[in-house]
């Protein structure tokens, strides 16, 4: 089993933490792992992206060649990358930045639209979770990364300066989860 997972947004948006702390999991729970972030010129407002493969086998290669899954934050993002992921996969989208509108693969890939920024918002106060919003749509609909392992992982890597974010962001990618697994059920 093999997982290319792309996240992107604009620089600011966490999007390389949230690559790091996938990555960190992935590897946890004894898959092998690459890691490659990408950002533009300037990193807070400019475009940020990373890939993370994860594999039960040796990667052969860091380069994307059509993710499985894209965690989107921007408009931007979305419509620079909804064309190279593969035909049956997923895109979880910030409904908050992201028009379903501008969504054109209805027949060969799954969107999850989920307002990141606005849950991020409602369990914090402010926006910088937002990445966690979107990780915990994710783990809603997928199970390569258990929810135990991501917290285990963030507890154990985040820095000491950051403990503070520590609960507000477990907090928030569980109110991810579950305002996908809402959705899921009243639909």
């Amino acid at each position: 089993m093999q997982t290319e997972l792309l996240m992107a947004g604009f620089g600011g948006q966490g999007i390389l933490f949230l690559g790091d702390l996938v990555a960190r999991t992935a590897m946890a729970q004894g898959m092998h792992v690459t890691y490659m972030p990408t950002y533009g010129v300037a990193m807070r407002g400019g475009t940020a992206n990373c890939v993370v493969i994860m594999s039960d086998e040796p990667i052969g290669s860091p380069v994307m060649n059509e993710p499985d899954v894209a965690l989107i934050l921007n408009q931007q993002s979305f419509d620079k990358f909804q064309p190279v992921i593969k035909k049956g996969g997923m895109i979880v989208a910030n409904s908050a930045m992201v028009s379903p509108d501008t969504f054109t693969r209805n027949n060969d890939l799954k969107l999850v639209m989920t307002s990141a920024t606005d849950i991020s918002r409602e369990v914090t106060g402010r926006e910088q979770s937002t990445n966690m919003a979107a990780l915990g749509a994710w783990l809603a609909t997928d199970d390569t990364l258990s929810i135990e392992t991501v917290e285990e992982t963030l507890r154990a890597n985040l820095h000491p300066s950051k403990h503070a974010l520590l609960e507000p962001n477990i907090e928030t990618i569980r109110a991810g989860m579950a305002a996908v697994t809402s959705a899921a059920t009243t639909a």
